[in-house]
């Protein structure tokens, strides 16, 4: 299909960035990126056909000696100036993007990819939905895109220290072109960090990927989906808590249904975590997922009743994690707000296409409109913290349709749907939990005990809090650096519980 001498790419490495405290300690995103250049010179990519942008760190910058490659700036301009003026214009069979560094999504739901000149007061970056866009626009000579992202796809909001405007590289398209194809195969879900393997000093999905390269027989271009299949199969092996999704606009023989659906289409409201990793409840997801799976209404009880026991954030985690699942959305629902069914009309106005309710019906009929009119696909609502059955019962769903829904209650009285009760991390469970991830990176355990803590302060544990806030800033401070995002946000943590602690 895609001839070698006919093969481009842009191939990106950041692991050292201006601001410093976010640099890969170790480096593994620049080696990375040269493996790959290297894979795809092999396989007779010309050297003039590859653009190679890194951003080594010092103890790494003999590995850009040895390559034999033109090795660019990493910054924005040039990547930019790179898709826009050298690409763009080519006529080629085939386009290979790599990337591996830091990404993060916003409160937009936008991925964003940091460029090596990103820093605190300007996030350099690149939008990748733009880019794709762009790609599969008439403005792009190069109709087919394989793009290979090893980045986190974890939340950096307002909240925790990113401007409101983060600004960066957004590419503008121009009409989509029919006979464009892509395909693209993302690290991380939403809401997951990309782990790298610090004594290797390469990123796990990287490593898996290019394995899976290597056992392609030889073909060029490979099999997307069965190097897909082997890099999940990989990393079921590993266990790393980080599973690789994928999705195409188009396959490689014009069959234009989506293998996965893609992330960026489905829509949704889902809440943001209040939790920067919310560990120690794996059991209790893939518990909810069967139980979802049997049933057409599932609660989250609270056996304690006073609440803090962590209902909204397991519907919250469930809900990014098996987003996938959903393609017909996800409708979070407040019964503390406004009406219920005003709420639900509102999401499908919103978000969905060709939801139109006639002027003139009552209440009801709008509800009744949503079932019948809502997008194809299986649906997700959420009625998040019920207190009167009552209340909901006329915003359920039809019985065995499309539509799953999910309840979280401090009720325990007249519960008539399968649920699955939650109560507080035990202080023995807390340092078992805290145990199996001593053996872990540093920054990992910091993350768990500020989640603990979290959980502890929505308990009132005051005390046991602010002891764990404490614990977890001296590892983040040591292992990450005084200045680091995820440091700062511990710290602004415990700040938090101190100003505003109960006595």
């Amino acid at each position: 299909m895609a001839k070698p001498e006919r093969t481009f790419g842009l191939i990106v490495g950041i692991e050292k960035y201006h601001e410093s405290a976010w640099n890969v300690t170790g480096g593994g995103p620049a080696d990375d990126a040269l493996k790959f250049a290297r894979w795809l010179h092999q396989r007779g990519v010309p050297r003039e056909n590859i653009r190679l942008c890194l951003s080594a760190l010092e103890e790494n910058h003999q590995l850009i000696g040895e390559c034999g490659l033109t090795v660019e700036l990493a910054t924005e301009q040039n990547i930019s100036d790179i898709v826009t003026n050298f690409l763009s214009p080519k006529s080629g069979d085939l386009l290979y993007i790599f990337w591996a560094g830091h990404g993060l999504i916003t409160s937009e739901r936008e991925r964003r990819l940091l460029c090596a000149d990103a820093n605190k007061q300007n996030w350099q970056n690149l939008d990748l939905k733009s880019l794709l866009d762009f790609l599969a626009s008439d403005r792009f000579q190069i109709r087919n895109h394989i793009c290979i992202i090893d980045a986190c796809a974890n939340y950096v909001l307002e909240s925790k220290g990113r401007p409101t405007d983060l600004r960066g590289k957004a590419f503008s398209s121009g009409q989509p072109k029919p006979d464009s194809q892509q395909f693209v195969l993302l690290a991380t879900r939403e809401g997951e960090q990309a782990k790298v393997n610090s004594e290797a000093k390469t990123g796990y999905f990287s490593q898996a990927v290019r394995e899976a390269l290597a056992s392609a027989n030889g073909s060029f271009p490979p099999n997307m989906k069965e190097v897909t299949e082997a890099v999940k199969q990989r990393f079921n092996g590993l266990d790393k808590k980080q599973l690789p999704t994928y999705f195409y606009s188009r396959s490689w023989d014009g069959d234009i249904e989506k293998s996965h659906f893609n992330p960026f289409d489905i829509p949704h409201n889902i809440p943001q975590s209040q939790a920067r990793k919310f560990v120690g409840r794996d059991e209790q997801i893939e518990q909810l997922r069967q139980l979802l799976q049997a049933n057409d209404v599932v609660a989250i009880t609270d056996v304690t009743g006073q609440g803090g026991v962590g209902k909204t954030e397991l519907a919250i985690q469930y809900s990014w994690q098996y987003l996938e699942d959903y393609s017909g959305g996800c409708c979070w629902l407040n019964p503390q707000g406004i009406d219920l069914g005003t709420q639900l009309v509102e999401f499908g106005v919103v978000n969905l296409p060709n939801f139109n309710p006639p002027d003139g019906l009552s209440l009801v009929g709008q509800v009744a409109y949503c079932w019948k009119k809502w997008q194809a696909g299986k649906v997700l609502l959420i009625f998040d913290d019920v207190k009167d059955w009552k209340l909901i019962q006329p915003y359920l769903p039809p019985k065995g349709s499309r539509f799953k829904v999910l309840i979280t209650t401090r009720l325990n009285t007249g519960l008539v749907y399968p649920s699955l009760p939650l109560g507080g991390l035990s202080e023995d469970g807390a340092l078992e939990l805290l145990a199996k991830l001593l053996g872990d990176e540093h920054s990992n355990v910091a993350t768990s005990l500020n989640n603990l803590a979290f959980l502890y302060k929505s308990q009132g544990r005051y005390s046991d809090a602010e002891s764990l806030y404490i614990e977890a800033l001296e590892i983040a401070e040591q292992s990450l650096g005084a200045n680091h995002p995820d440091t700062i946000t511990i710290r602004e943590n415990l700040e938090d519980l101190r100003r505003n602690r109960q006595p």
